[in-house]
């Protein structure tokens, strides 16, 4: 599946916060140079802020064939950065008295909406602000007629739609799932409330006033001069044009407006709306029972010492973040859907040491299929696999990528055999499956594209995307609830280590299943087969192992085209 959502990142990796003597250290630069050399970047912009003073660092170009250095005003997509804008503008209206949190959505939608509730409970501006209102990730009939450009013909009137039929699995303010929809829908309000677009708001209330020139939804002709083309691996794609859930991704930015942006939620900067910011960082939703907390969209990290958010669209990847104790801040901006996790914590002083990135496999297998056809370029793939493991790049995105590059060329032959050495090397993996089901529709071929995406919903029945196809194909009711009793499932409790000092916690409460990495917030994660579960928050997967005797000795993560086993301890 080619990713049609802007996301939220979320890897299970631990981080301390620590001490960093300078802007950016040699660490991180030498990083940057060596993603933009391996082709895992094609450009990267970042700006590192230590109260007043700024360091700016840039590599790479606007594109890969006739680009030009990028730098800090360079303007790239944000995706879902946006998200905290939206709730800056929220928290403005509610310390005017225009909204309260408490404000039931139906309040400011047309009274032809029907909005959805359950249990007597109706959802509020609160539980969009949270990602607690029960909402789905995305609208089910979000079908985009331009995968490519996914969002730029989803209407009004389909969102009132959906939320008129829709009906609610659980209840409303219980637990966090992040839903684009759910934040779409709250600057869709933001306009309804005020009677402007979701882009005046932003720049008269936010970019104006801060200065950031270069921050809308709409691009202007100065800014098209300076756009960093977005990709997909080393395929350059379309920008995404946002209109309807603006408020969940549309916004473009530079590095240095977004500085500002961070100088100014640290209040290093002063404004006007100061106090908004802050209301937008305080925590807005806490679960106890899985130690899980939020402010208005910001997402804390180290017990909230770092209040951050990232983003992703189909070409780009971005990252802001700030320690409010010391005034530190990072800004990170890439034209390419590579993950910049790890990067940007470690920017900020987390103590996990960057892995060096390897070279890209793609580059090597486009030039064996330009020279000596398909085939030729899976043997050399099984070839270098076994011979140069450590050299190159050889995960499920990198073939991902390259299988769509070949399915949007046309070459659709060439893209079906990718995919299939994809899902032959990563068959735990969802998404191989659901972009050869992908391949097979286009080529006309319904009965393997069902087999497919069904093969993908079984590994990850949180996959909407597989859901919308198959319903479109006349297959409903195609995810399955999976009952485990509760001894089998108290067989599953323990703790996991997956590296020295890496450990999941498993727990149970009544028919719900917990894991909390080191470090990290706690969350549910469901059934999809007697010993295998999945999370809705991120793509992966756990699986966990029995002995001879039946006994639970280990467990297995799946993430990211990472098998990652891990021994049960003794309690």
């Amino acid at each position: 599946m080619k990713k049609l959502v802007f996301v939220f990142s979320l890897l299970f990796i631990s981080f301390t916060l620590q001490a960093q003597d300078n802007l950016i250290s040699s660490e991180v630069k030498e990083h940057i140079k060596a993603r933009i050399e391996t082709k895992t970047d094609v450009a990267i912009a970042m700006g590192f802020i230590d109260g007043d003073a700024v360091e700016y660092y840039s590599a790479g170009q606007t594109a890969l064939e006739n680009g030009t250095d990028v730098d800090e005003h360079s303007v790239f997509e944000i995706g879902s950065i946006s998200k905290t804008f939206t709730t800056v503008l929220l928290s403005q209206k509610i310390i005017a008295g225009e909204m309260s949190l408490e404000d039931p959505i139906s309040k400011y939608l047309p009274s032809t909406v029907k909005t959805p509730a359950r249990n007597g409970k109706n959802i509020t501006i609160l539980d969009l602000a949270t990602h607690t209102s029960a909402l789905p990730r995305m609208p089910n009939n979000f079908t985009p007629k331009n995968p490519n450009n996914p969002f730029v013909d989803y209407t009004y009137e389909q969102l009132y739609d959906f939320l008129s039929n829709h009906e609610l699995n659980r209840d409303i303010g219980v637990q966090y799932e992040y839903s684009n929809l759910g934040m779409g829908l709250l600057g869709h309000i933001l306009e309804l409330q005020s009677g402007k677009t979701f882009e005046q708001l932003l720049i008269d209330n936010i970019a104006k006033p801060l200065g950031m020139n270069d921050t809308a939804i709409a691009l202007n002709e100065s800014m098209k001069k300076r756009l960093a083309k977005g990709h997909d691996g080393l395929a350059e794609v379309e920008n995404w044009d946002i209109i309807t859930m603006a408020g969940a991704g549309g916004i473009r930015s530079t590095v240095s407006d977004m500085v500002k942006y961070i100088q100014a939620n640290m209040g290093v900067t002063k404004s006007s709306f100061y106090n908004a910011m802050q209301l937008s960082h305080e925590s807005a939703y806490k679960n106890k029972e899985n130690n899980y907390e939020i402010g208005l969209a910001w997402h804390y990290e180290n017990d909230k010492e770092v209040i951050w958010h990232n983003g992703r669209t189909g070409g780009y990847s971005s990252f802001a973040g700030f320690v409010p104790k010391t005034n530190k801040g990072v800004v990170i901006l890439t034209n390419n859907t590579a993950d910049i996790g790890a990067l940007s914590f470690r920017s900020l002083g987390g103590p996990t040491p960057l892995v060096a990135p390897k070279k890209s496999i793609v580059t090597l297998l486009k030039k064996e299929i330009q020279t000596s056809g398909i085939d030729s370029a899976i043997a050399l793939y099984m070839s270098e696999k076994s011979n140069a493991a450590t050299e190159y790049n050889f995960n499920e995105q990198a073939l991902n990528t390259l299988g769509y590059e070949l399915l949007n060329g046309e070459a659709l032959d060439d893209a079906l055999a990718i995919f299939k050495l994809n899902v032959n090397m990563y068959p735990n993996a969802s998404n191989p499956y659901d972009s050869l089901g992908e391949a097979y529709l286009a080529k006309g071929d319904s009965v393997l594209a069902k087999k497919n995406y069904e093969k993908s919903l079984e590994l990850n029945p949180a996959n909407t995307n597989a859901v919308s196809v198959l319903e479109s194909m006349g297959v409903k009711n195609v995810v399955k609830e999976v009952v485990i009793p509760q001894d089998v499932l108290d067989t599953y409790v323990g703790k996991y280590e997956l590296a020295p000092g890496f450990i999941i916690t498993v727990t149970r409460k009544e028919n719900q299943m917990f894991a909390q990495a080191t470090g990290q917030s706690q969350f549910e994660i469901f059934a999809s087969a007697q010993n295998k579960f999945y999370l809705k928050v991120v793509e992966a997967n756990v699986e966990f192992n029995v002995d001879e005797s039946g006994e639970v000795t280990s467990m297995t993560l799946y993430q990211g085209g990472q098998v990652l086993p891990g021994k049960k301890l003794d309690e």
